[in-house]
């Protein structure tokens, strides 16, 4: 069986990595910058199964999946919602998951309007592309709105309130072909800048009750787009409990610590839900994991390898600002053994590349 994923980056080739042991599934990677039509054409037509490592694919190459739904995973549907942020929205909300409240924006006098309507502050976001903060601006008074529409207006926009949450997590899941799920634990999220910065299981003082509601969260939506690999559901933890913020119909930033954390990472699991074969167990193999991407300079990290309780991943990319350029689990039989461990690589770190040990 030959599976083809439409991206080359960093998640594409963790999927490959994931199953290089099931000597019965060959892996091609579809260098998506490089796209020609024909090119794509010729791609589809020499695989068996098609996925994808983002949902940021052009729409004009959507138009060429059409045709080839049938071996698309996940479907062209859960693509489509999730490329646009109205659309998920409109999708959490069917799926029975509390959202801020939102509107569409197509024109400085929606801008306005939703300022009236949703009050302030508000965040402003691209429907479409955007990502690790880009594409977004935050509204704090009415002189905003013009500012904000020159940003990143001439477009459609999403407006949504602003949620006073105390912090963000994830909750990420795998669902099979006959609707088998698996739901790995929720980490806490720590974010910089609009990137990423670490993931931390478990998530510190999570109750029972949250973590239930994640997880039923994740199934209901997984469920209502009879969606087939890993899909991840980003919350804001508030007093009254969790919220939907964004979804992502892929593997995730905030799952990779499932690489060395659990029996089956979300790679794999995502790998053999596509390919027709059972699911992994999401079971932890330590105590506390946590997650720390490294951005904008990539030599400090190589230092993690002489520490036994940590494993670099480096993604092979140019150095620049605010650009991923790998990630380190650091594990612990304790939280305090974890903390320990990201202490003494922060140490070793100059002055910004990772955040204060939480």
């Amino acid at each position: 069986m030959k599976v083809g994923i439409l991206g080359n980056g960093q998640l594409g080739q963790m999927l490959e990595t994931s199953i290089t042991d099931l000597k019965d599934i060959e892996v091609s990677l579809y260098d998506l910058r490089a796209h020609t039509d024909e090119a794509l054409e010729a791609f589809i037509a020499s695989v068996d199964i098609l996925s994808y490592e983002t949902e940021n694919i052009p729409a004009h190459i959507v138009t060429l999946l059409e045709p080839h739904a049938d071996k698309l995973y996940p479907g062209l549907n859960a693509l489509k919602t999730f490329q646009n942020r109205l659309l998920e929205k409109n999708a959490l909300r069917n799926a029975g998951i509390a959202t801020a409240e939102f509107r569409a924006v197509n024109s400085l006098e929606d801008v306005h309007t939703a300022v009236q309507e949703l009050g302030l502050p508000i965040v402003m976001k691209t429907t479409t592309e955007g990502y690790d903060g880009k594409g977004q601006f935050v509204l704090r008074t009415p002189d905003d709105a013009a500012p904000a529409w020159n940003s990143i207006g001439n477009r459609e926009l999403i407006a949504e309130a602003f949620v006073p949450f105390e912090r963000e997590t994830s909750v990420i899941a795998s669902r099979d072909r006959d609707g088998n799920i698996v739901v790995f634990p929720m980490t806490e999220n720590v974010h910089h800048e609009g990137i990423l910065r670490y993931s931390l299981y478990p998530a510190p003082a999570l109750s029972q009750e949250k973590a239930e509601q994640a997880e039923r969260y994740i199934r209901q939506l997984a469920e209502s787009l009879d969606y087939v690999g890993t899909i991840t559901l980003e919350l804001f933890d508030t007093e009254d409990g969790l919220v939907g913020n964004e979804v992502a119909p892929r593997v995730h930033n905030s799952g990779h610590w499932s690489i060395e954390g659990t029996e089956a990472s979300q790679f794999r699991n995502h790998m053999l839900a596509i390919t027709g074969k059972s699911l992994g167990a999401t079971e932890p193999k330590f105590s506390s994991v946590a997650m720390l991407n490294v951005i904008g300079e990539e030599t400090p990290a190589e230092k993690a390898e002489s520490i036994d309780n940590a494993y670099r991943h480096s993604y092979g990319k140019e150095a620049r600002p605010a650009r991923k350029l790998g990630h380190v689990t650091v594990t612990g039989n304790t939280d305090a053994e974890r903390d320990a461990t990201i202490t003494e690589l922060n140490a070793l770190m100059p002055e910004g590349i990772w955040p204060p040990n939480h």
